[in-house]
């Protein structure tokens, strides 16, 4: 039986957790933007693509096996599937709402995560005031929901409600690629998202789209931003940390990314910064620093 090696964050940890997060923080405005010149599956397939083979360089630079051993061949499909889900929802749900909305969504998946942990990871249980930071953050989440219906239940609650299910995945994503780590190698992990997402991704797009890209230099710098920064680098320094150290730690640093994203949704969408977006994301952020910590 392998050796459960992850552990407390220190410097270098903490340094990698805080970049990823700010990295991710402008992901929701960055697929916004994208998909003004490709429709969401197309998008999709081109993020899993462009992370993948930044995935397969660094692979070979690091000279690490991709092999798969028969009993790992499940897990490692698995692995694959879940960002898959995730990424279609989340492009869908994009698609239709406001990136600062989408931003507020997606990062409930350290919610999604814990409540997943407490199921599956024995010594990492939900407690009395964890349970209450849950009600806490979720009351953010009601509370944008509501501005939502209040505002115009066509335009924005089905995007909203596409971006939940796409955290509920990567909460569940992240909980999974944790344990994996620690009997798989990490290259088959970031390999087989990319391509089950590829796969998954063209082949829903040729399905139900009518599969169209506008090129323009938004496009191109949109997709490097999310292929090459996240899918790519993103993808391999998140799976670095969560093999390496404890899943609630690194998911800590998360809670900077609604504030930061919100503002570069501002910035370079123009989106309004109103009381209630404000007040969803200082319950969210509340209620999730409480949720997040083992010992509370």
């Amino acid at each position: 039986m392998p050796t459960d090696k992850r552990k407390n964050l220190d410097n270098k940890g903490y340094f990698l957790s805080f970049f990823v997060a700010f990295l991710w923080s402008g992901n929701p405005t960055s697929v916004k933007i994208s998909l003004n010149y490709a429709t969401p599956f197309m998008v999709g397939f081109l993020r899993f693509t462009l992370g993948g083979i930044v995935a397969l360089i660094w692979a070979i630079y690091k000279k690490q096996s991709l092999a798969v051993k028969k009993e790992h061949v499940f897990p490692v499909i698995l692995a694959g599937l879940l960002p898959a889900a995730q990424i279609g929802f989340y492009n869908i749900g994009q698609a239709n709402t406001l990136a600062s909305h989408g931003i507020i969504m997606i990062v409930t998946f350290p919610l999604w995560a814990a409540i997943f942990s407490h199921f599956f990871t024995p010594n990492d249980r939900l407690n009395l005031s964890r349970v209450l930071g849950l009600i806490t953050a979720y009351s953010g989440v009601v509370v944008l929901f509501w501005d939502s219906i209040n505002q115009n239940i066509t335009e924005y609650l089905f995007g909203d409600i596409l971006m939940l299910f796409s955290a509920m995945f990567l909460g569940g994503r992240l909980i999974w690629v944790s344990h994996i780590t620690q009997k798989v190698g990490q290259p088959q992990i970031i390999i087989s998202e990319a391509v089950v997402g590829s796969l998954m991704s063209i082949i829903l797009s040729l399905l139900f789209e009518k599969s169209f890209i506008t090129f323009s230099i938004s496009l191109i710098l949109s997709m490097a931003y999310q292929g090459i920064l996240i899918a790519g680098i993103g993808i391999i320094l998140q799976t670095y940390l969560l093999r390496s150290y404890l899943p609630g730690k690194v998911t800590f640093f998360n809670l900077f990314q609604p504030i930061i994203g919100i503002f570069i949704s501002w910035f370079l969408l123009g989106e309004s910064l109103g009381f209630i977006l404000f007040l969803s994301i200082s319950l969210l952020t509340i209620g999730t620093y409480f949720t997040i910590q083992k010992k509370v």
